[in-house]
C-alpha cells in the first residue's frame, strides 16, 4: 500500500539532493544574480526589482558577493541597445531598463530578461536567476534573525524588517553618496552566512 508513496518520496528526495549540489557548485563554481523583490509593490515577476547582487558559490562556499548600494539603478542607462518597454509601462517609462526586467508572472522568462538587460549593461553572464522576495526575507529571518546591524543603530527581525528598511533605504540614506541600497548590501552577507552555517533544526525549518 504505502510502497508507490515511499518510491516517490525518494525520487523527489534525490531529485531535490541532486538540484542542490549543482546550485551550491559541488563540481565547479556557480555565479548567480541575486534579486531582491518588494513584493508590497507589486509586479508581474513577484514584486519591485530594487536590489539586487552578484554571487559565486563554490563547493557549497559563498567565495564573492557584490550588492551595488545604488540598488538595480546602479545600471541605469548603461544598456547597450535601446528597448522598447511594454506598452502598459510607457506611463513610466517608453525605455525598458533592468529595474522592470521581470515584467512577467512566468519566472523562467523573467529571469532570462533579467539576464538579457544585465550582460547587455556590460555585465557579466550568470548561470541562474535567484530571487528572494520582502516575504522570503521575513521568513528567513525568523529563522536566522536576528540580525544586528551597529552601523545603523537597529537589530532587524522577521517583524520589523520591512518598516526598517523602507525607513532606511527612503529616508535616511547619505543623499550626498546616494547609496540607498546600501543597508541591504549590509544586511544580505550576514543572513547569508547564517543560512551556509545552519544547524540541523535551522535546516529542517529552512526546507519547510
Amino acid at each position: 500500500t504505502y510502497l508507490p508513496t515511499i518510491k516517490k518520496g525518494l525520487i523527489d528526495l534525490y531529485s531535490i539532493n541532486s538540484s542542490l549540489l549543482k546550485i551550491l557548485g559541488d563540481k565547479q563554481w556557480q555565479r548567480y544574480m541575486l534579486v531582491f523583490l518588494n513584493n508590497n509593490e507589486l509586479r508581474g515577476g513577484g514584486g519591485f526589482m530594487g536590489t539586487f547582487g552578484i554571487i559565486d558559490i563554490d563547493r557549497g562556499e559563498i567565495k564573492n558577493l557584490e550588492i551595488p548600494g545604488g540598488g538595480t539603478y546602479s545600471i541605469q542607462g548603461q544598456l547597450k541597445p535601446k528597448v522598447i518597454s511594454p506598452e502598459p509601462l510607457w506611463l513610466i517609462n517608453p525605455r525598458w531598463e533592468f529595474q522592470d526586467a521581470n515584467w512577467w508572472p512566468d519566472f523562467p522568462t523573467s529571469a532570462k530578461k533579467m539576464q538579457w538587460f544585465y550582460e547587455n549593461a556590460g555585465g557579466p553572464s550568470v548561470d541562474g536567476v535567484i530571487a528572494l522576495t520582502a516575504t522570503m526575507m521575513e521568513r528567513l529571518l525568523d529563522i536566522f534573525g536576528p540580525i544586528s546591524m551597529p552601523e545603523y543603530n537597529r537589530e532587524i527581525n522577521s517583524s520589523n524588517f520591512v518598516e526598517e528598511t523602507q525607513k532606511i533605504v527612503e529616508l535616511e540614506y547619505d543623499k550626498e553618496q546616494n547609496q540607498p541600497k546600501q543597508f541591504l548590501a549590509d544586511l544580505a552577507p550576514k543572513l547569508l552566512e547564517r543560512i551556509f552555517a545552519a544547524k540541523d533544526g535551522e535546516i529542517e525549518k529552512l526546507f519547510k
